[in-house]
């Protein structure tokens, strides 16, 4: 009886196993199919994406699908079967958190790429004291004008105006300076002008409390278009033109601004050089829209970036098919999500023209305001713009030295975010992928060099201040010329080798 007892035991236990076993090899090739769904997600999205090489997606995806008919197979095998299950849910989680980081990352880049237009503000403004508080409340005033500039923005404007039943009796100025002068001297009672113009005061002695003394009572948003470069300057098919603008402004950066930052970056792909032009923001140049009248570079600005990068073209004689404007005060708040930046210097020096920083030599840690008043100083140094455009391109680097390096993981969405918030180009998508695939494709490492102009300063009349004299920074011509000799050599696919 015993015995009987025992194999009926014995085979109750067998089929408990049996159906364990099957339970295991069930559970397993549920969760192979599993892992090969996600698989394939994961192989569409890494294509949606359009930064990995082919190559490389061809063997992502063999190796995925491998995987999970791997997990499939060695079911058979209960150990086996065991650690496969384990793999398989960890790889499905791995790739589940990956398609959601390559959804990202394709969202936040096609938010700033392939931009080509700009956001424009034209305002009416009266004196701080009029008792006008709206645009109905100015109607039959006596109203200034600049039809010689931003004409289109402007015939917008009057007609806006005039849509509202609004009639006002206009009296023309031939310059910003102009304009503004004859509403303080109550020469008119209020006058129509772009927002980006006002920037031009912050330079002018007499009219630091500008802002305080005019106000705005009406303002309309207009938006245009940015002209795609259609220079004769010299070019080269390997060679890849893209001017930096930095605005230190609040608000977006497809906003109309003066451009505080003008760094002209070129990189050869033959050579796999890079070369870094930093132009002061105060240099004496013609404006591509002034006939040949000078004013300071960062005046170009406010006419729109399509301004600045012509009159870049113009100096240097070179196409700059792309440009990339950059919101520097918020793309600096990237700088404590990545934990802060490293800059090494080869002098001392107390910052304080915008905060008090004191540098030394050697490897400096900076967290984002520290960079922001690295980034602003001039009057500590002798070269004072040149040398802030050398701190700004050494930010710059440093910048994309550590979103190249591990922390860039650890907030890799608010990175994106803070950048994606404060810089746009109208460079494509699909270009950034092609330059992207072929640096993972070849592991470039690039060699950066970098050039700084410089100038004599001066006091002179400018195209946007009329005859009010500003502090200028005359061109060293031969320190011009040495510019275009190194994007010369770099369109004839040479090596360059900088000597400052």
């Amino acid at each position: 009886m015993a015995s009987k007892v025992w194999i009926m035991s014995s085979k109750t236990a067998k089929k408990r196993k049996k159906k364990n076993s099957q339970a295991l090899m069930i559970s397993g090739l549920v969760l192979s199919a599993v892992q090969f769904i996600v698989s394939v997600v994961m192989i569409v999205f890494i294509h949606y994406i359009g930064l990995i090489p082919t190559s490389i997606k061809v063997a992502a995806g063999i190796i995925l699908i491998g995987c999970s008919l791997i997990t499939a197979i060695t079911q058979r095998w209960k150990v086996l079967g065991i650690i496969t299950k384990v793999l398989s849910v960890i790889l499905s989680v791995i790739m589940v958190v990956g398609c959601a980081y390559l959804g990202f990352t394709r969202g936040y880049l096609g938010k700033m790429t392939g931009k080509k237009t700009q956001t424009d503000i034209v305002g009416v403004y009266v004196l701080s004291g009029d008792v006008a508080q709206s645009l109905e409340e100015i109607n039959g005033y006596t109203c200034g004008r600049i039809p010689t500039l931003d004409s289109d923005n402007l015939e917008k404007m009057l007609d806006d105006i005039s849509n509202k039943d609004v009639a006002l009796s206009y009296k023309d100025y031939t310059s910003i300076m102009d304009a503004v002068d004859a509403l303080l001297n109550k020469e008119v009672k209020s006058i129509i002008i772009n927002e980006s113009y006002l920037g031009v005061f912050e330079d002018m002695d007499g009219y630091e409390n500008l802002e305080s003394r005019i106000r705005c009572i009406y303002s309309e948003k207009y938006v245009t278009q940015v002209e795609d470069s259609n220079s004769k300057y010299m070019s080269n098919e390997n060679v890849i033109g893209i001017y930096i603008s930095g605005i230190d402004t609040s608000g977006p950066p497809n906003t109309t601004s003066r451009s505080d930052v003008n760094i002209l970056l070129f990189m050869n792909t033959k050579t796999h050089q890079i070369l870094m032009i930093n132009t002061p923001r105060d240099y004496y140049v013609p404006l591509s829209i002034s006939n040949g009248v000078r004013d300071k570079l960062t005046h170009a600005g406010i006419y729109g970036i399509d301004c600045s990068r012509e009159t870049l073209e113009m100096l240097y004689g070179i196409n700059v098919e792309y440009y990339l404007k950059v919101n520097f005060t918020g793309f600096l708040n990237v700088i404590d999500a990545l934990g802060g930046v490293d800059i090494t210097l080869d002098y001392d020096a107390t910052l304080s023209q915008t905060g008090n920083l004191t540098v030394h030599k050697g490897v400096n840690h900076f967290n984002a305001q520290q960079a922001l008043t690295f980034s602003r100083e001039r009057h500590a140094y002798a070269d004072g713009d040149r040398q802030r455009g050398k701190n700004q391109m050494m930010v710059i680097n440093a910048v994309i030295k550590k979103m190249a390096s591990p922390s860039m993981i650890t907030n890799y969405t608010s990175i994106l975010n803070t950048v994606s918030d404060n810089m746009i180009t109208n460079m494509s998508y699909d270009k950034i992928s092609e330059l992207a695939q072929l640096q993972i494709s070849k592991n470039i490492d690039w060699d950066i060099q970098s050039y700084s102009v410089s100038g004599e300063g001066a006091s002179a009349t400018t195209f946007s201040a009329g005859k009010q004299k500003l502090y200028v920074m005359v061109p060293y011509e031969d320190q011009v010329k040495q510019a275009t000799a190194y994007l010369e050599q770099m369109c004839r696919d040479e090596i360059i080798n900088v000597s400052e």
